[in-house]
């Protein structure tokens, strides 16, 4: 018991490191907060789902940029709900934001593998090969995520919506691992490992 509050603790620090971690906005399950707000955990959770769709779904032959109109249509909504209530447009709630974070992460996370795939030391980069576009090109019109494939990020970003509002409150603590633990994976790999990775591959390029 004490270790996993130390491990909660720990979890804690790491999401404090890219979030503000206000309470009335970080969804509470498993009878703690969340490691980061509600908008925080649709991205990060969206980004998992959004390079499992590069992964997976990705049409090979393909070397066009994902659907850019979709990816558009998926990034917009959280910056504008994120703006609007910056600038006191209105105030969000959390569904919103969890909904509008899960869009935005599965629509990023194809856009950066695709940018990344661009780069002319991308082959370089360890471990990340399998998911990177092969011979990119921005002026190939063969997207490499089509509409169907980014819709089946939509649809799951739905499904995920759904799980989350059904444990959502609940004191049940394994909700809360199954939760963070890949939240803080998410987190750790973008501000740790990925920048890590580049760095090796620029310096072998």
């Amino acid at each position: 018991m004490e270790f996993l509050e130390e491990m909660a603790k720990l979890f804690d620090f790491i999401g404090r490191l890219v979030c503000h971690q206000r309470p009335e906005r970080t969804l509470w399950i498993g009878g703690q907060y969340l490691p980061v707000c509600a908008r925080d955990t649709g991205a990060f959770l969206g980004l998992l789902l959004g390079y499992s769709l590069s992964l997976f779904l990705r049409r090979k032959e393909a070397r066009g940029t994902p659907n850019l109109i979709l990816t558009l249509m998926m990034l917009v909504p959280m910056l504008v709900d994120s703006f609007g209530q910056m600038f006191g447009f209105w105030t969000s709630t959390n569904d919103v934001r969890l909904v509008t974070g899960l869009l935005f992460g599965v629509a990023l996370a194809p856009f950066l593998v695709y940018a990344i795939s661009l780069a002319p030391f991308s082959s370089k980069i360890p471990v990340a090969k399998a998911m990177l576009v092969k011979n990119a090109d921005v002026d190939d019109r063969h997207a490499c995520l089509g509409v169907r494939e980014l819709g089946v990020g939509i649809l799951l970003s739905g499904v995920l919506f759904i799980c989350i509002k059904l444990i959502a409150s609940s004191e049940f603590s394994l909700f809360y691992w199954v939760l963070s633990i890949p939240l803080i994976a998410v987190i750790i790999s973008h501000l740790f490992v990925l920048p890590s990775l580049l760095l090796v591959a620029i310096l072998r390029k």
